[in-house]
């Protein structure tokens, strides 16, 4: 016999011999050990049903009952940093400064008949040459001949008639200063006069102030006009 044969035949009786060992034992149970029970008031097989018995000393307490807590909710706390108001600065407040008036020009008195026509006179720097030069008009602004003008300076006095001077225009006087003059500061006063001899006054007096020939050496166009 071939060895895979006796292999075969080796599994076979075992598988067999152990399918008889089992219905063996089911025949068996089924016919001693069942009817043995019945008889003697034990419950069959399968249907045993465990006893719980109470302790004397430990009674059975019920399983406690759990209870659903609600979770209460987180307490939130809010940080409140107080800032201090910033104060108030005053604001200062502006101050008015009244810049100082300029000198008024004097205003020509009533009832005389001439007065100096504001800002018609010309300063100019001259050294060589010193002189002042003006010019007499009516109320038409012709030139007017045969006015008198003092001219005060250094404590004298000189007069000029205007149109005197035949090769001059019309109306036009003119005053040379003296070679030691002209570089002593002082104040010239121009005025028309009734003449000469007679100091009465055709009007107001006008005051310049001499700086030097280097500053205003040279004046020229002074004009004093008839109402």
């Amino acid at each position: 016999m071939k060895p895979s044969s006796r292999l075969a035949v080796i599994i076979v009786a075992i598988v067999g011999g152990s399918l008889l060992a089992f219905c063996a034992g089911i025949v068996f149970t089924l016919a001693v050990i069942m009817p043995a029970r019945r008889e003697t008031g034990q419950a069959p097989l399968g249907t045993f049903e465990p006893t719980v018995e109470a302790s004397a000393s430990q009674p059975i307490r019920p399983s406690p009952t759990k209870t659903l807590v609600e979770p209460r909710p987180t307490a939130t706390y809010a940080i409140i940093i107080l800032t201090p108001a910033p104060t108030a600065e005053p604001t200062p407040s502006s101050t008015l400064v009244q810049s100082p008036a300029p000198p008024a020009s004097p205003t020509p008195r009533p009832g005389l008949p001439f007065y100096y026509v504001e800002g018609s006179r010309i300063e100019q720097d001259n050294c060589f040459s010193m002189y002042l030069k003006g010019l007499v008009i009516d109320a038409n602004d012709v030139p007017l001949d045969g006015v008198t003008i003092r001219w005060e300076r250094w404590q004298v006095s000189e007069f000029y008639v205007s149109g005197s001077d035949p090769t001059a225009p019309r109306g036009q006087w003119t005053f040379d200063y003296m070679p030691g003059d002209r570089h002593m500061p002082t104040d010239f006063v121009l005025q028309v006069v009734e003449s000469e001899g007679n100091l009465k006054p055709l009007s107001d007096p006008l005051v310049i102030h001499y700086a030097g020939c280097s500053i205003n050496g040279q004046i020229t166009r002074i004009v004093f006009k008839r109402r």
